[in-house]
């Protein structure tokens, strides 16, 4: 799967199928993995809420004693979405804050070999009354790594998330499947089923 030539190709928005599906898991395991190679992975996760274990997470994979501060820009105690969050208290949040915040981070190539953006659920979870993850993706140009659960219903999920991608100009880097402790019958055909049935995403 290519990426447009005319983004950068190390900056990457990590969106789910859904939340919970291992976003956060998989971006740590990929720092990781770049920091045993000798070189250095940026995970930023914007929005959070609902507890830090998230963000302590991210920071330990990190390993270069950021703040907290420098990868979430918005945190919430209540397990809310940004969006929710406006509904219930009538506050606004100013989406070019957070595109800005994060095209900073994406100037700083010198410093980090791959920039990681975690964003929160789908892809068109919104994140504000007006805008999604996607409004990010496309004000930026990230290219978008979808990570899914491997189990019965995702061809369907990624199927629909990738379209709702393309139709929107994004860039789709990868789809990673999570595997589950306890497969279920369709696990196996999953990723070739998906594989067969993806629309042209090559440019």
């Amino acid at each position: 799967m290519k990426s447009d030539s005319s983004k950068k190709n190390n900056q990457f928005l990590v969106v789910g199928t859904d939340t919970g599906v291992g976003k956060t898991i998989f971006v740590s395991l990929l720092c990781n993995y770049i920091r045993n190679r000798g070189n250095k992975a940026l995970p930023i996760k914007p929005f959070c809420s609902g507890g830090k274990l998230d963000l302590n997470m991210l920071l330990s994979a990190q390993g270069e004693g950021l703040k907290e501060s420098e990868i979430n820009f918005w945190y919430c105690d209540e397990s809310v979405s940004p969006a929710a969050w406006e509904f219930r208290t009538g506050g606004e949040i100013d989406i070019n804050y957070f595109v800005e915040k994060l095209r900073k981070w994406g100037k700083v190539d010198q410093d980090y070999d791959i920039l990681l953006v975690e964003g929160v659920g789908g892809l068109l979870s919104p994140v504000t009354k007006k805008h999604t993850i996607a409004t990010i993706g496309q004000k930026i140009g990230f290219n978008v790594i979808l990570i899914a659960q491997n189990r019965v219903g995702v061809i369907n999920h990624v199927l629909l998330t990738i379209e709702a991608a393309l139709s929107r100009g994004l860039s789709v880097a990868c789809i990673i499947l999570m595997e589950q402790e306890e497969p279920d019958d369709s696990a196996a055909d999953n990723i070739e089923l998906i594989r067969l049935h993806l629309p042209s995403i090559d440019d």
